[in-house]
């Protein structure tokens, strides 16, 4: 996978594999990344919704909070991996937040907005010296406000530095300000779901990150190809939903198709190998007619949840997996019975 930007988001449908480029394990193999270990990568995985409001990715997890268990105070992650960065120009950070679909991530994110422009970007390597860190243990500190002293008169020894910029952010359990910059060696990855929280990034971060939408049409033939799958009923009917429902979308002056058509992960298995248990193969293809129906709610589209599903049904009706009658077409029934119905 190209490395794009140090701010990188993957949206798209699920079953996409939005996430499987920014894993660990990828990124290690990754010529990108150099001497690339465990300590320098930060999997958050961002929950959300009723009963998880207080799991994933929380304002916690961006400053300094206080641990009640421990009766400790300590750094979010999010902050410890960019001032770690920082500290250490020479290793490479990423923190990747997975599902952040789950969260408005430009509410979230919102004070680090002003941190994370382009232009302020600087590769610290010949600005951090060893001798000026020394005491900053950013891993472990007892006092926070004599580490956030320490912190900030370091970070004040590169405001001299041509193309350093400085940019505080607010400690809300002391009030004291911690002074940050934008390190060229610190990547945010996030990869999420099409919902009506990232349908449209707010421009503030479309500026800062590169944004990739995937195409699951692409996505699915080129899926083929690598496998040189050329004769599964299973994978050709797969994809055929994709290309007609495309091809009704565009009917519908919908062009975006990418927020609809879904991906092929659902149909393999952890090895790769798709399905091929008969009974199996007819719950998934029910199962991505639903997904479909949920990124027509997803995109405000309700009202036309029945009349596209009706039109992709007929479209499907001599296929092996539904081989339906026009009779069964005309009854609402059948759509409820391939989970694409809106009452």
């Amino acid at each position: 996978m190209e490395i794009k930007s140090n701010i990188y988001f993957k949206i798209g449908q699920p079953s996409t594999g939005k996430s499987f480029g920014f894993a660990y394990e990828n990124l290690k193999d990754n010529d990108f990344f150099t001497d690339f270990n465990e300590t320098q990568y930060k999997l958050i995985p961002v929950s959300g919704g009723i009963g998880n409001e207080y799991k994933g990715l929380q304002n916690t997890d961006l400053a300094i909070s206080y641990d009640v268990i421990n009766e400790t105070l300590k750094l979010g992650d999010f902050l410890k991996m960019l001032m770690l960065a920082i500290k250490n120009p020479e290793k490479q950070y990423v923190v990747f937040l997975d599902d952040f679909h789950n969260q408005d991530i430009s509410s979230l994110l919102s004070e680090y907005t002003p941190l994370f422009k382009a232009q302020q970007k600087v590769d610290l390597t010949n600005f951090v010296k060893a001798e000026n860190t020394q005491d900053l243990d950013v891993e472990k500190f007892d006092s926070t406000s004599d580490f956030i002293d320490k912190w900030n008169v370091f970070i004040e020894t590169l405001r001299k530095k041509d193309g350093v910029s400085i940019v505080p952010i607010t400690n809300r359990l002391s009030g004291e300000d911690i002074k940050l910059v934008y390190p060229a060696n610190f990547y945010l990855f996030g990869a999420a779901n099409f919902n009506e929280k990232t349908v449209n990034i707010f421009a503030d971060w479309a500026d800062r990150a590169y944004i990739e939408s995937i195409d699951p049409i692409k996505l699915m033939k080129d899926f083929k190809k690598i496998k040189e799958i050329n004769d599964n009923d299973f994978v050709d009917c797969v994809v055929k939903i994709n290309e007609e429902l495309q091809m009704i979308l565009e009917e519908h002056g919908i062009y975006d198709y990418e927020k609809y058509c879904f991906g092929i992960w659902k149909l393999v298995d952890e090895k790769g190998n798709v399905e091929t248990d008969d009974k199996k193969q007819k719950k998934l293809i029910i199962f991505l007619l639903g997904m479909i129906k949920n990124a027509l709610i997803y995109n405000n589209k309700n009202s036309l949840i029945n009349e596209i599903g009706t039109e992709l049904l007929t479209h499907m009706k001599d296929d092996k997996f539904f081989k339906l009658t026009d009779t069964e077409l005309e009854d609402k029934k059948t759509l409820h019975k391939y989970g694409i119905y809106e009452s």
